[in-house]
């Protein structure tokens, strides 16, 4: 009897403590609560997790994360970020260009800090107002009779004296390539003259 007594008093009192003798179950806030906790810990708060979406390629043993670029970004910053290889790590943004003093650093009564270079001379007009474009120059008319494809073996050119012709023909297309090469760059001269002082500066 004294057994049984003292089994049932166990019983009672593994009963009372228990969550469910008193009506009451785990609850969910606190576990929750508990999580929040662990994790500000970590020194990660639940609120700025990041939630953004990532869309990761992988080429060449190497990996990018395309969702941090928008359509409009070069292609130059997103190989870099391929190079790098870390498809979790957002590409650093470039630092802000400080805004050009009109001052400058002037030494020697002329400005060492170069932003903005003059523009190019205006390009010649036609007459009908159109701008020409100075670095294709205009064809060489042809000086030479049409081929005749009936004329006899008596009368036609040798292979030679075709090579000849075709030869002089060419080099003087080349030398008006040249020459409007030469009048388009003569409207960049105050640029190459800037330059030309920035690089004896130096």
């Amino acid at each position: 009897m004294e057994d049984e007594s003292g089994k049932s008093a166990t019983d009672s009192q593994c009963k009372d403590s228990s969550p469910s003798a008193a009506g009451k179950r785990p609850s969910v806030r606190s576990s929750h609560h508990r999580r929040k906790k662990r994790k500000e810990e970590d020194g990660v708060p639940e609120a700025v997790l990041p939630k953004t979406n990532t869309f990761v390629i992988r080429l060449f043993d190497r990996s990018v994360d395309l969702a941090q670029f928008s359509e409009e970004t070069p292609l130059y910053p997103v190989c870099r970020a391929w190079l790098r290889n870390s498809p979790g790590t957002k590409a650093p943004e470039p630092p802000p260009t400080p805004p050009p003093s009109e001052e400058g650093d002037v030494v020697n009564g002329s400005s060492q800090n170069i932003y903005l270079m003059p523009p190019p001379s205006a390009c010649p007009v036609s007459e009908t107002g159109d701008p020409i474009n100075l670095r294709i120059p205009s064809p060489i008319p042809r000086e030479e009779e049409p081929l005749n494809i009936n004329m006899t073996a008596e009368t036609t050119p040798s292979m030679s004296t075709l090579i000849y012709l075709n030869m002089n023909r060419w080099k003087k297309i080349r030398q008006r390539w040249k020459d409007a090469s030469y009048r388009n760059q003569q409207r960049y001269a105050q640029s190459m003259k800037i330059l030309k002082e920035m690089y004896e500066r130096q």
